[in-house]
């Protein structure tokens, strides 16, 4: 009886085990991460990649910005972030606000089937005055483009420009929504950020994320974070988990 309840035991042990590396697996896995020291996956790219400074501008949701002085007056830009379902914006502001600045959105549709990349004039607070096509934005011709590789999405334009806006704003849209034809209107993001970059020095002060509302006024709230794990919702690591689930079963048997 006694080896019986011995292999019980170990069985329920091998069980738990094998779920908690399962679930770790998971969350660990859902998305390709990038980074400034990683190489840029891109083809064809008209710039040595070695050229580009790199921000991490959103490491909640892993957004990476490279940008790089190309020609006099001639700025590249290539934003990169996970592959959400969703469509993927930046924004140049002269006050940090979203009201009165003008947005390059990009989204590749969950088939991969068509995608595409416009300016936006973020005119006011309603749909209606987030008008697609318009703003200030000075894009060099057949620049702007959006590609998806590994899971990841990769928007790269070029701006005309002595220098560009220092105050940048970042979001996501919600999953599952992507402009259409013939309006390309634009849903209510979800998560937005902000940075601050020094083009000259290439240094860069992150800003806190902020709800939708509150971008348009500057207002900022608490950081979005990514879903916890089952070890991290309990302030357990694995290991710890794995030991307390374990004395459970021995409880009971």
């Amino acid at each position: 009886m006694t080896r019986m309840k011995l292999c019980s035991v170990s069985f329920i042990f091998s069980v738990i085990a094998i779920q908690v590396l399962h679930l770790s697996t998971i969350v660990n896995g859902q998305q390709v991460m990038d980074s400034c020291n990683s190489t840029l996956p891109l083809e064809d790219l008209a710039l040595d990649s070695s050229l580009f400074q790199c921000v991490e501008v959103w490491s909640d949701q892993n957004y990476i910005l490279r940008y790089a002085k190309t020609v006099e007056n001639t700025w590249s830009f290539i934003l990169s972030t996970p592959d959400s379902n969703a469509y993927i914006a930046i924004g140049f502001s002269t006050n940090g606000r979203m009201v009165g600045s003008s947005a390059i959105v990009g989204w590749i549709t969950s088939d991969g089937e068509s995608g595409d990349a416009k300016q936006y004039l973020l005119g006011g607070m309603s749909p209606g005055d987030v008008i697609p096509d318009q703003g200030d934005l000075k894009i060099v011709n057949g620049s702007l483009m959006i590609e998806s590789v590994s899971s990841r999405l990769y928007m790269s334009f070029q701006l005309t420009a002595e220098l560009p806006r220092e105050k940048l704003l970042y979001a996501m849209g919600p999953a599952g929504f992507f402009p259409s034809s013939p309006e390309f209107r634009l849903r209510e993001h979800q998560f937005v950020t902000t940075t601050t970059i020094n083009y000259n020095t290439g240094s860069a002060t992150i800003g806190p994320a902020m709800s939708p509302g509150s971008a348009m006024t500057g207002a900022a709230q608490s950081p979005s974070s990514p879903a916890p794990s089952l070890s991290s919702a309990y302030g357990l690591s694995p290991s710890l988990l794995f030991f307390v689930l374990s004395l459970v079963a021995l409880k009971f048997y």
